[in-house]
């Protein structure tokens, strides 16, 4: 369990934390000098069950509270400390103020100096911090008065900080490591150092790793959790880490930085947060405020972008846009605080929504409805409710990016949800079923518009569609959507449009009496077929007369042309790319030569090469110097089921 103190410049905290684990946590010499504490001090005690209880002692002057907000992220328990004879003062209440936006809602208080008042004063003290605490929803606080140079009372504080401890649960781990840096430094003899509290993940001795500064890929040398040597650093763990990496060393990292899994490596400059503002603040926060953003352990400039209402009253919760003068790695979760564009109050502070907020239309009420759906702590219940309002259904990886997901775990999710999961990584999407049928419906209607404004066109493109459909959704989501209409016999396909079954396009009696005489021609049985110009001589026609009639056969996707003066009937197309795939398939490596294709099919090479450049530009095939492969099933892009008689 990691304890971090909390209060007032010169409470007692240092002595209070020296009391309890025997070490001085003052370890500069200007703290020594002036005795305060400055920067963040580190103490650690072992249980009489080896549990390591930790302890973040961090400063109470004003003028380092961003040291202090640098300490306590992540921490299991606030220690409260008020001294006797002065009581709850300003920084008392800013600290608690900071514990409560965190969400760090395990607290216990200790009443120092009890030595200097008498035990009406202790009692009135007592009072006040229960006052404090009741304000803010707490209906009981444990409150321990001590003197830390006497040991007077520190016993029954260890006993209750102990007790704590031993009923704290085992953080999840399952998620991809990630370390807030709060110091970094080398020592002789080891190398470069980074410590600072493990918010998620685990990470073992060797693991590669990636340092947010800059992105660089570092190694893991050695590992110290709560002050003992360890082979791994685990999630609610405090620990120095020994890193190594090419350029990386002690000048080029800071505090704030984060040391991650190369997942959830994904700067962003927007957040969109669950805001509250502090019931202290004399006005309310308006839109545009600029503002200190404290996250994990460092510190950002923001702008608070209210999305509805042009400002948040004091004491009150709203939806918000963080946008950062520089790059953030945040999950969804991550607690934050606010401070004043001085530095000098504490302002607000919440937890992220979307780590990934878009620059557009942030304050839609489509968008707010989905950051509503997405405010869940638990990420099933978010992945659930933004499913069942999603449309154009939720992207896969983004939504496991910003709530740190493995892989495992979110497929987990998806199947227990029992969602749908449409195209592939990294443009997957999931829908819920009642969306997944509702965009079926919608894209038949949009089919059923086009033919309706259209009717001599053989169908709609994808584009058509994509355009009719709001809101916008994925071609490669279309796509799967189309195969299944079409499976469903609620669409059918000519080349690359889509058309209702019963959609007819009307075709003159001289187009269909040439297309019956010239159908041999363009789709023999054996050989290559004829050009343009053989089938008009072949037939007896006059040229430009056969190529109008066969433009306009290409138009309703009864034939494909292949080349300048080359068209071939649509299934006939269809059954030479079954005839690439069954000659790939015979090959030990999936490559073939165009050679080898007039072989299996029998034609000349002119036609071939005309035909494999098709398949190229289609995506069906794909050259590599002078052999082939198959990219993508025939069936998936060559219209099979066109009628080509």
């Amino acid at each position: 369990m990691i304890v971090a103190t909390a209060g007032h410049v010169d409470h007692g905290k240092t002595e209070l934390v020296k009391a309890l684990t025997g070490i001085d946590t003052d370890r500069l010499p200007e703290e020594k000098a002036r005795g305060l504490s400055i920067d963040l001090g580190f103490a650690y005690q072992c249980l009489a069950d080896n549990t390591p209880l930790g302890f973040v002692d961090v400063p109470g002057h004003e003028k380092f509270i961003r040291n202090m907000l640098a300490g306590v992220g992540g921490i299991d328990l606030g220690l409260l400390v008020v001294a006797a004879d002065d009581g709850v003062m300003p920084q008392t209440r800013e600290h608690f103020a900071i514990l409560d936006l965190l969400g760090i809602d395990r607290c216990v208080v200790a009443i120092t100096k009890i030595d200097r008042v008498d035990d009406d004063r202790i009692l009135e003290v007592q009072d006040q911090v229960e006052t404090l605490f009741g304000r803010a929803g707490h209906e009981q606080i444990a409150v321990y008065p001590v003197c830390a140079p006497d040991n007077d009372g520190v016993d029954a504080l260890k006993s209750a900080l102990q007790a704590r401890a031993q009923a704290v649960q085992g953080h999840d781990t399952d998620g991809h490591f990630r370390m807030a840096i709060d110091r970094v430094f080398t020592l002789k003899g080891v190398g470069l150092v980074v410590t600072g509290m493990v918010f998620a993940g685990a990470a073992t001795i060797d693991d590669n790793l990636i340092l947010s500064a800059n992105g660089t890929p570092v190694r893991v040398r050695g590992i110290r959790a709560h002050d003992q040597p360890s082979d791994t650093a685990r999630a609610g763990e405090r620990c120095a880490l020994n890193i190594v990496g090419r350029g990386v060393g002690e000048t080029s990292l800071r505090r704030g930085d984060w040391l991650l899994h190369s997942r959830p490596y994904a700067p962003t400059r927007r957040i969109d947060v669950d805001l509250r503002v502090l019931d202290s603040e004399t006005r309310a926060l308006k839109h545009w405020t600029p503002t200190h953003l404290h996250i994990g352990a460092g510190r950002i400039a923001a702008r608070v972008a209210v999305l509805s209402g042009g400002s948040i009253a004091a004491g009150e919760r709203g939806l918000a846009q963080l946008v950062l003068e520089q790059d953030a790695f945040v999950v969804h979760g991550d607690r934050f605080v606010l401070r004043d564009q001085s530095a000098q109050r504490t302002m607000a502070g919440g937890h992220v929504i979307d780590p990934f907020s878009p620059r557009r239309g942030r304050s839609r009420s489509t968008r707010i409805e989905l950051l509503n759906a997405l405010n869940h702590r638990d990420p099933g219940d978010a992945l659930a409710a933004s499913a069942a309002l999603s449309e154009a259904g939720v992207p896969v990886t983004p939504f496991a990016i910003a709530h740190n997901l493995p892989r495992a775990r979110m497929d987990g999710l998806i199947e227990s949800l029992s969602l749908r999961r449409i195209g592939h990584s990294p443009e997957e999407r999931v829908f819920s079923e009642n969306q997944w049928r509702d965009l079926l419906d919608r894209i038949e209607q949009a089919v059923g518009s086009f033919h309706a404004t259209r009717p001599t066109l053989p169908g709609a493109s994808l584009k058509d569609i994509q355009l009719a459909i709001k809101p916008h959704v994925e071609t490669a989501i279309l796509e799967a959507a189309t195969n299944v209409l079409i499976d469903e016999k609620r669409l059918g396909r000519r080349g690359a449009r889509w058309h209702l079954p019963a959609h007819e396009i009307p075709v003159s009696a001289h187009d269909r009496e040439l297309w019956a005489r010239v159908m041999p021609c363009l789709a023999p049985s054996t050989g290559s077929p004829m050009s343009l110009q053989q089938a008009a001589e072949a037939i007896g026609v006059d040229k430009n007369m056969l190529e109008t009639s066969l433009k306009n056969a290409v138009k309703i996707g009864k034939m494909i042309q292949i080349a300048k003066n080359r068209y071939i009937p649509a299934g006939h197309i269809a059954n030479l790319g079954v005839a690439a795939e069954e000659l790939a398939a015979k090959t030990a490596d999936g490559y073939f030569t165009a050679a080898e294709y007039c072989e299996h099919v029998r034609t000349g090479r002119n036609f071939a090469i005309d035909l494999l450049e098709y398949f190229d530009r289609l995506g069906f095939t794909e050259r590599q110097g002078n052999k082939r492969r198959i990219r993508q099933a025939a069936a998936a892009v060559l219209a099979a089921d066109i009628d080509s008689t």
